[in-house]
């Protein structure tokens, strides 16, 4: 549940921002994304899911919607109107629509302020503004290809992620091909070790059925981490 103050009673949002980053196109990170915001409020914890994937996470929530961010920015929408409460009352859903990231940035700040966590599913690449979403996060996902050598483009990533901030340190998930998870994860993090220094840590593969669970207490302990420094 939220923390309470000191000086007051009033609960407070735990304030996450995480994005989920795709460093390959195709995978399953909008089902994973869905996955870890369903865990979240379970808990009983308030979650607000951004879908930036162009509806894939709408979609994948089962969610009927006619207005996004764009017609809060643009149309004069008010922000209530584009917010979708799901079967979870604690649960709230929200498409960026046509807005592009770098546009939406600004307002992530404001917006993850009511809830405890903000899940932001981004679209695959690295582009500016995915390296200054990760500078903002508190802990971020960042999902990659088993299959030959497509690990390399979650390695790029980190790269350019690092260069702006040097402490971006992702939890690393594969998807694909079960059989080449571990050793795709192997040479990742150790041509991180090589070149980058300390490698982000490997959580697990996208299809095994306990990884969202523990990929959210993973996100918890490293939030914490990151507020503790």
């Amino acid at each position: 549940m939220a923390q309470r103050t000191n000086t007051d009673s009033k609960l407070l949002p735990k304030q996450r921002l995480i994005p989920v980053f795709a460093a390959n196109k195709n995978l399953d990170q909008a089902v994973m994304t869905l996955a870890l915001a369903k865990a979240a409020a379970a808990r009983g914890e308030t979650v607000l899911m951004l879908d930036c994937q162009n509806g894939a996470l709408m979609k994948a929530a089962g969610i009927i919607y006619n207005k996004t961010l764009t017609d809060v920015f643009f149309r004069g929408a008010k922000m209530e109107d584009v917010k979708y409460v799901t079967a979870n009352e604690h649960f709230t859903v929200a498409a960026a629509g046509r807005m592009n990231l770098d546009v939406l940035l600004g307002s992530l700040a404001a917006l993850s302020l009511d809830y405890d966590w903000v899940f932001v599913g981004t679209q695959a690449g690295c582009t500016p503004a995915h390296i200054r979403l990760a500078g903002a996060a508190d802990t971020s996902l960042l999902c990659y290809g088993s299959e030959k050598d497509q690990f390399m483009r979650a390695y790029w990533m980190i790269e350019a992620m690092r260069r702006r901030h040097p402490e971006f340190d992702p939890l690393l998930m594969s998807f694909g091909q079960r059989q080449n998870a571990n050793e795709s994860a192997l040479m990742l993090i150790e041509t991180v070790k090589e070149f980058l220094g300390a490698p982000p840590p490997y959580i697990g593969h996208g299809t095994d059925p306990w990884i969202a669970p523990k990929a959210l207490i993973n996100m918890i302990e490293m939030a914490q981490l990151k507020k503790a420094a």
